[in-house]
């Protein structure tokens, strides 16, 4: 058992001390995580540092609600908090398109925006289907969790979770196809 998950045990107990290390420990983790979901440097897009704040304060309004378990855990939550974050700030983007509409780096920003709308919403989809494909997406797209890791914080078997992952790749190829 890592450090982690006696921590998350107290933090979840609410000790604030248990919760400040889990962040200390996972903060090169989430920055990495976070550093790839916001790495197209078009103007308007999230930060790496203010991505994995925004990710800590949301985890940190739900570690007194449930148990997080140990660190793919953690970092299986981080990885949907990510992607409820990138699709707020790409709501927000589009929402606020009064930007200079012939500067072409706003409209790269614009189109990754709906893209990623686009993904949220096969993802919501698939969630409707079997809400184990966005968990498994959630880790492997926003979390950056291996395999392994997935099935430890799902607590399903390597081999669901393989199988899992290849049915929602394959989805999201047929659609991509279409």
């Amino acid at each position: 058992m890592s450090e982690i998950t006696p921590l998350l045990e107290q933090a979840h107990a609410g000790d604030r001390a248990a919760w400040e290390r889990v962040v200390a420990l996972l903060h090169d983790d989430l920055l990495r995580l976070a550093r790839c979901a916001s790495t197209s440097g078009l103007p308007d897009t999230l930060d790496a540092p203010a991505l994995v704040r925004e990710c800590y304060e949301r985890i940190a309004g739900e570690i007194g609600d449930r148990a997080v378990v140990n660190r793919s855990h953690f970092l299986a939550l981080a990885g949907r908090a990510v992607r409820q974050i990138l699709v707020s700030h790409a709501r927000e983007r589009i929402a606020s398109r009064h930007a200079d509409a012939s500067d072409p780096a706003t409209d790269e920003a614009l189109r990754e925006a709906a893209e990623l709308l686009s993904l949220d919403a096969v993802l919501e989809e698939f969630g409707r289907e079997d809400e184990r494909l966005v968990h498994v997406l959630d880790g492997r797209i926003f979390g950056g969790l291996s395999e392994v890791e997935i099935a430890e914080a799902l607590r399903l078997p390597l081999r669901t979770v393989q199988r899992l992952w290849d049915r929602s790749r394959e989805r999201l190829q047929s659609l991509q196809d279409d």
